[in-house]
């Protein structure tokens, strides 16, 4: 069965006529080694941006002819003094008379490309969020555009776990732990300090640089699936910087990694049963012209890497000590097989993965932010101010709602829950989810807090 990396997320599909290529991204980044390679497939696009600039340059698409793109330099943390750059565009609004603000979009993944989640809302999302807000998109860090890490596939004893018929009863558990010390240290070698910065207090730090480079006192946010980690922590640091959010398909943080991974991990059947969306166009394929598509295709960041996966997962959960209690705890586990070894064989590192002794936990608005990718599980800042909406499927497997009303109990949020499995509502044509979307963002009801709303 497909690992989570190699099954698409979340993604908005592209319904509009874009005859011209999309950007070609050519980032410059200041930490060592990493591919640096532009994804495969690229073709050359009339933007070519330099990397060591930090202004709006043209980037526009047909139907798009005010696009903008640019470079953010953000800093690595942790203590380094490394950067790095992430890839940015901005498509201003429609209607400037009535223009709002910047709405800042961000997919899920790990992995997906939030300036393909901006082409896409360009043309799909609803009309009132193109006219009154200019759509900001961005590749997060490690992922697309901006510094992807990838470290490649695991190997030997690591990718022999797959198969393991008990994973209680490994036979040469010092040779499969030296080999998941191996991968870490390798990534290491070729990233640096900043394999330890890929979980969402980072994210939350780049998305502050973000709004920064927009020029923006305050900016509404319209967030998806995993993205939504990194927005609880950013409304819990920043909620005077947030006008009014929109989480769409929460995740709930507070979890073990061996757990939440494992829920995940989902066959293709129950994919489709489910209407987990395949990224690309909605619409049949003999209704997207192929200019389109390859547009949309030219931003894509590939499949998501291993190492990327990790980055995020072994930071943002709690994690057993050692190879020998996760593999005890995943046998344990009342789960397919199939899964239990796939997780076994991906996150074995996890256990020697740099910084990941500081799990998120329950993210809720609280004191003690330090305003830093360093802050300890619990230390967030107060979230009063920060219009939030929360909107989740009900019977969505890959953010189930359950997780969604904690995350508004602690936030003391409204939350919209949607007839349905459905994973991903607003820019896919539910046209509750999406009226609701479009108020919060643009009127702004008072909606109580606590609120269960139903479509």
């Amino acid at each position: 069965m497909a690992s989570p990396r190699r099954r698409p997320g979340r993604q908005a599909p592209v319904l509009a006529l874009l005859t011209a290529l999309a950007l070609a991204w050519t980032g410059a980044c200041a930490l060592p080694g990493g591919d640096g390679r532009e994804p495969s497939g690229a073709a050359t696009s009339s933007y070519d941006p330099d990397p060591g600039g930090d202004e709006w340059t043209p980037c526009p698409l047909t139907g798009m002819e005010r696009r903008e793109c640019r470079g953010v330099t953000v800093p690595v943390g942790g203590g380094s003094h490394e950067t790095l750059r992430l890839a940015l565009s901005r498509l201003p609004a429609r209607d400037a008379g009535r223009r709002i603000g910047a709405l800042v979009l961000a997919p899920g993944g790990p992995g997906l490309s939030g300036l393909q989640e901006a082409v896409s809302a360009g043309v799909d999302y609803p009309r009132a969020l193109r006219d009154r807000f200019d759509i900001v998109g961005y590749d997060r860090r490690g992922t697309g555009r901006s510094h992807r890490v990838d470290c490649g596939e695991p190997r030997g004893a690591l990718d022999r776990l797959g198969s393991a018929r008990s994973l209680r009863l490994v036979r040469d558990v010092i040779a499969v732990d030296a080999a998941a010390r191996d991968y870490v240290e390798g990534c290491r070698l070729s990233y640096g300090p900043l394999l330890a910065r890929l979980g969402s207090r980072a994210g939350a730090t780049d998305l502050e640089r973000v709004r920064r480079a927009l020029g923006e006192e305050r900016v509404s946010l319209l967030l998806h699936s995993y993205a939504t980690v990194a927005g609880q922590v950013y409304v819990t640091r920043h909620p005077e910087r947030v006008r009014a959010a929109v989480f769409d398909g929460v995740v709930d943080p507070d979890r073990r990694g061996p757990s939440y991974v494992l829920r995940t991990l989902h066959t293709r059947q129950e994919l489709d049963d489910e209407q987990v969306p395949e990224p690309g166009p909605r619409a049949a394929p003999k209704a997207v012209p192929s200019d389109v598509r390859a547009a949309f295709d030219e931003l894509d960041p590939g499949p998501p890497p291993l190492a990327l996966f990790l980055g995020v997962h072994c930071t943002d959960f709690r994690w057993p000590g050692n190879l020998r209690a996760l593999l005890r705890e995943l046998d344990d586990a009342r789960e397919a097989r199939w899964r239990t070894r796939t997780v076994a064989r991906d996150y074995a590192p996890c256990v020697h993965w740099p910084g990941r002794g500081e799990p998120l936990g329950a993210v809720r608005p609280g004191t003690g932010d330090r305003g830093g990718d360093g802050a300890r599980a619990g230390d967030y800042g107060a979230a009063d101010g920060a219009d939030l909406l929360l909107i989740n499927s009900e019977d969505d497997i890959r953010t189930p709602a359950a997780g969604a009303e904690r995350v508004a109990m602690r936030f003391r949020a409204p939350l919209l829950t949607v007839p349905g499995g459905r994973h991903g509502l607003v820019g896919f044509g539910n046209e509750c989810a999406e009226r609701a979307a479009v108020e919060h963002l643009t009127a702004r009801p008072a909606a109580a807090p606590d609120a269960n709303l139903i479509c």
